[in-house]
């Protein structure tokens, strides 16, 4: 109920455009730039379908990986890495790479507390939703490729959740 609240504040305030100034340029940023690939993010599943590669991020399955999966690992991480790198450099020029380096290392350094907490009667799968919900306020800068990928992690997370739910990403062990 909170998400979407908590989500405008975190993440899309800072990459939709207004529609008080230019209208035009506005809705086309936003509805081009954003909700045509929230669309498409929507229908993640025929990712898989065309391109024959899936996995889950747990450690059995990315063990045993296909070779259509290895390639969308591989093309996955290079695309996140150039992504990264922009808003890491869009960060540093808005003089906030600190808090924003920061707050990304308490995300990674809370779910390693929590699992280690947890104890090795849990297992960790993090599901795509939950991954793409984290990952959404960071890329919260106002840039054409900043503004595509929160609009694909949003429709992935809205994928994820409404096709599978909102699971628990620590599992125990049977």
């Amino acid at each position: 109920m909170l998400s979407g609240p908590t989500l405008y504040m975190l993440a899309t305030r800072h990459t939709l455009l207004p529609f008080e100034q230019k209208p035009l340029h506005a809705a086309a940023w936003n509805i081009l730039g954003f909700g045509l690939p929230f669309f498409i993010a929507l229908h993640w599943e025929y990712a898989e379908k065309i391109t024959g590669a899936s996995f889950s991020l747990t450690a059995d399955h990315l063990s045993h990986l296909s070779t259509a999966s290895k390639v969308a690992i591989v093309v996955g991480l290079t695309i996140a890495v150039a992504i990264t790198a922009l808003c890491i450099r869009k960060a540093y020029r808005l003089k906030i790479l600190a808090p924003y380096l920061g707050s990304f290392a308490a995300l990674v350094v809370t779910l390693i507390i929590i699992t280690l907490a947890l104890g090795p009667r849990y297992h960790v799968h993090i599901h795509h939703y939950f991954l793409t919900l984290c990952l959404v306020p960071f890329v919260r800068f106002r840039h054409p490729i900043c503004l595509v990928t929160q609009a694909m992690l949003l429709g992935a997370y809205v994928e994820g959740a409404s096709r599978w739910g909102l699971s628990p990403i620590w599992i125990l062990s049977r």
